[in-house]
């Protein structure tokens, strides 16, 4: 099953080093560490491949074999393993023939739930681990990272059953360890849960590797370019190779009057609901890409050439005999062969997959042309783009055309061509810059936006849904209800008061800050029950972790982009992309929306029905104040193709829209450096703080300017303890209140909002205490009455407290220590048992505890004049401790 050259780099690596480096990654704290451990692995394989293309020339030494398990969320020349957790908790349980009703299967199969006793860890392969670890063989066998990645094609086989997999699986279990299992799970999930961003890793392998997976998307070309950490490329768009292609920048239809404020041309065209797609073509051959990458040009629907695909053949015969190469940007959508129009996303069809049976068939719509006749255009105004477009194809239609588009120059027949789509029941529009060039995976600042009716709180239908179940998250959330059961009660009889039957909709996450999620736990902590009640019904489909009975629950206003037909749940209808955008706490648990109120909303027999309630005007235009138009020139350079740490990169929405003013920085951050972050974020700089300023961040309160914006009291000013928390990536799905310990003054209404939540000494009322938090309230009522004691005085109330057996709970009253390693567990042991720390060595510092004596701890304490102070190893305290007794200190001695 596993031949394989025995002289190639990825069978000189074994796949157990692979997990000790990954877990060393996932253990490590703080990033540059967690790089170092990454930089030194790879480098050392680069090392190894080298000395083996020294002996022979031939063989292959490409890192990619071992980068695409690390990233493997990248691959794309191997199949989906179609293994999620669930498949692999029941494959797991196959394997080791665990019965469905058994512990150990109800182990595997709820991962999410909170467990009892000694089990740590917060996603599935932690679960398998805890579960079949101690089944799989003790020792390491010298599996390699060559015979791991045959075994994932094997079990990516388009053709592979699922008994096929268990039989695989079944082999490799007897060969790996159970740690080695461990990381087998997560890469299958593709989700390693490093702690260290995909870019970050790409730049670890080479610095210029980020801007070549921008344009090619392609991990094996990287690391076949890229191999030399020296080597400089030039990473330009090319024929045949996937590249992200632009994004399109959100607008609301309240803010379309800062688009017109320089009397700028726009193209106005429908956005369609289907796959975005690039067709590549060069003398007479077609390939096809996906929007992340993947080739689907061997598919039925597509094609190589001409006789080799339904779509290619079209487009062979349709084609310019002048254009010998081309690059499209467009949208591949399903188009209804009987009905004659198109179909979308929502619809129970994929369009990569369609072929000949298929009700509906492949049409590729253009929107962009990027290379023509091998001249790259990405400086090209769009409107000359479009001329060229144009000339490429006779359109066929179903088929293959040029997405339609009108030129406007004002917000008038902006709103126009907005509810003209809004008639159609189209998704939204789609509006570029008459003169805008092309940039590869930019976003904001292009000068292409995209506007939907679902951004304005005025032209949408939301629905007030009453929560009936709850799922368990996973990662940081394990253990914690995550998204939500939504639903309607049924209508109520004459003779009744409140509603008797609830009928389930949607299930629900997004939209749901960190504070609402913590209010929620609290609220109905002891409101879950693991029985669905009688008066509920849920969805055929997966059930909920937990449920909650209707009386116990509250009403969460819900917006989504459409209402579909659905046979998961028993209306027949659920919402696609929902989000909770409010609590109604003004709502009794009796007043959801009901099945009538919901079904109010079916225009007609369609399949999707869109719940917009009213076209747009200027109305709602003209009630918006209208920011002046930030300029966005240089922001827009920056965003652009980047070298890392260069250039702006963005990374989250996560600040979207808020006006932040940093009034100044410290040594350790500068303001510019600030600002740069918070602008990853998608914050807005501005350098004078006004009423619509969010926050006001002030790194050093003594400058005049410092002091002066906080004693006005007119602003939230914040500390660096603010920024950086929620810039911190663990903290990047919500953005949440301010804490009150990170401010440095607020307004009124924050002061009134805090309030509800923490007392004067910043105890909060509904989140436990952990040691962070009784440490911050203790500092905040006053100096602990231990630094007013002299070491006599304490052990004469040691003696008093304890009735003269004071030794036994201050071992260490007449120590003073110092902690090489801060977060070293004996230092807790050491304070618990009256000893008193230091955080720098002085005079007074009696001993200095290290946990190691490498040279470099060592060669750390050089400053120090440590003539007179003890150096010991932690051991010893941790031995006094366990023994309640002080013990002989000279076998842990370290000669200095």
């Amino acid at each position: 099953m596993y031949t394989i050259m025995a002289t190639n780099l990825d069978n000189k690596i074994e796949f157990k080093q692979l997990c000790d480096v990954l877990e060393n990654v996932v253990k490590a704290q703080g990033i540059k560490k967690k790089e170092q451990i990454l930089q030194t692995f790879i480098d050392n394989c680069r090392n190894i491949g080298n000395k083996l293309k020294t002996d022979n020339s031939e063989l292959d030494v490409s890192l990619y074999p071992i980068l695409r398990l690390i990233l493997p969320h990248l691959e794309r020349e191997r199949g989906p393993h179609n293994l999620k957790q669930a498949s692999l908790a029941r494959l797991y349980a196959n394997v080791y023939g665990f019965m469905k009703n058994s512990d150990n299967y109800k182990k595997l199969a709820n991962y999410r739930e909170p467990t009892l006793g000694k089990f740590v860890g917060n996603d599935f392969a932690d679960r398998a681990y805890w579960v079949l670890g101690k089944r799989l063989p003790k020792t390491n066998t010298g599996f390699t990272i060559a015979r791991m990645n045959i075994f994932l094609d094997d079990i990516s086989k388009q053709n592979a059953t699922m008994q096929q997999k268990i039989e695989t699986f079944r082999v490799l279990f007897r060969q790996i360890t159970g740690f080695e299992m461990k990381w087998v799970t997560r890469i299958v999930l593709k989700d390693l849960r490093l702690g260290i961003g995909t870019k970050r890793i790409l730049y670890i392998y080479h610095q210029d590797a980020n801007e070549k997976f921008l344009v090619t998307n392609d991990l094996r070309e990287i690391c076949n370019q890229l191999h030399d950490p020296r080597t400089k490329i030039n990473c330009g768009i090319q024929i045949f190779s996937h590249f992200k292609p632009m994004l399109l920048e959100r607008c609301d239809i309240e803010n379309i009057e800062k688009l017109f404020q320089d009397n700028d041309l726009y193209y106005v065209q429908t956005k369609y609901d289907g796959e975005r797609s690039q067709l590549h073509m060069k003398d007479g051959k077609f390939k096809y890409f996906t929007r992340r990458g993947y080739d689907i040009t061997k598919n039925s629907g597509y094609g190589e050439t001409g006789s080799s695909g339904f779509l290619t053949s079209i487009f062979t015969r349709r084609l310019n005999p002048n254009c010998h190469s081309f690059i499209l940007d467009g949208e591949l959508m399903g188009w209804h062969k009987e009905k004659g129009k198109f179909g979308t996303k929502g619809m129970n069809f994929d369009v990569k997959n369609l072929s000949a049976n298929s009700h509906h068939q492949p049409c590729f719509v253009a929107f962009d042309v990027i290379l023509h006749n091998n001249i790259l255009l990405v400086d090209v105004p769009y409107k000359d783009r479009l001329k060229l477009l144009d000339d490429i194809f006779t359109e066929q239609e179903g088929s293959l055309i040029v997405c339609p588009y009108t030129l406007i120059s004002n917000r008038e027949q902006l709103i126009e061509a907005f509810n003209e789509c809004l008639r159609n029941k189209e998704e939204g529009l789609v509006i570029k810059k008459h003169d805008m060039k092309y940039k590869p995976n930019v976003r904001n600042g292009g000068g292409c936006y995209k506007i939907k009716a679902e951004y304005s709180d005025n032209l949408v239908q939301d629905v007030d849904l009453i929560i009936l179940g709850g799922y368990y998250g996973e990662g940081k959330y394990t253990g914690i209800i995550k998204s939500f059961m939504m639903g309607v009660a049924a209508p109520t009889s004459n003779r009744e008061e409140n509603p008797s039957r609830f009928l389930a909709v949607v299930s629900v996450s997004s939209g749901i800050g960190n504070q609402m999620l913590r209010n929620l736990q609290t609220k109905f902590a002891s409101h879950w029950i693991k029985e669905c009640p009688e008066n509920i019904t849920g969805p055929k489909g997966k059930q909920p972790d937990v449920w909650i009975r209707p009386e116990n629950s509250v009403i969460l206003t819900i917006r989504a982009t459409e209402m579909i037909r659905s046979k998961e749940y028993p209306i027949g209808y659920s919402l696609r992309f929902p989000r909770v955008v409010d609590i109604r706490e003004d709502k009794p648990w009796y007043s959801p929306c009901t099945t009538s109120e919901l079904l109010l909303l079916v225009k007609d027999k369609g399949m999707i029905q869109k719940l917009t309630k009213r076209e747009a005007t200027l109305d709602d235009v003209d009630e918006t104040p209208v920011p002046k138009l930030q300029k966005t020139i240089s922001r827009n350079k920056l965003i652009e193709l980047y070298k890392y740490n260069d250039r702006i990169e963005l990374l989250t929405r996560l600040l979207d829209g808020k006006e932040i003013c940093v009034i100044n920085g410290t040594d350790e951050l500068t303001k510019e450096e600030i600002e740069k972050t918070l602008q990853q974020h998608r914050a807005r700089i501005v350098q004078n703080p006004m009423n619509t300023t969010f926050c006001v961040i002030v790194g050093n309160d003594r400058t005049i300017r410092g002091k002066e914006v906080v004693n006005s009291g007119k602003y939230d000013v914040v500390t660096l303890d603010w920024f950086k928390r929620i810039t911190n990536q663990s903290n990047w799905a919500s953005l949440g209140d301010f804490l009150p310990w990170e401010l440095l003054c607020s307004r009124n209404m924050t002061k009134h909002r805090l309030a509800e939540n923490y007392d004067e000494y910043y105890d909060n009322f509904i989140v436990d205490a952990d040691e962070e938090t009784l440490m911050r309230s203790f500092d905040k009522i006053g100096k602990p009455l231990t630094d007013q004691f002299t070491v006599e005085q304490g052990k004469e109330m040691d003696e008093e407290l304890f009735d003269g057996n004071a030794s036994s709970y201050s071992l260490f009253r007449d120590i003073i220590g110092f902690f090489e390693n801060q977060s070293c567990c004996a230092k807790f042991k050491f304070r618990f048992m009256s000893g008193m720390i230091k955080d720098n060595i002085d005079d007074s510092v009696t001993h200095v505890f290290i946990e190691d004596n490498d040279d470099d701890t060592l060669k750390n304490l050089q400053t120090y004049d440590l003539t007179s102070v003890k150096i010991v190893k932690c051991k010893w305290i941790k031995e006094c401790f366990q023994n309640g007794q002080i013990c002989d200190i000279t076998n842990y001695l370290i000669d200095y």
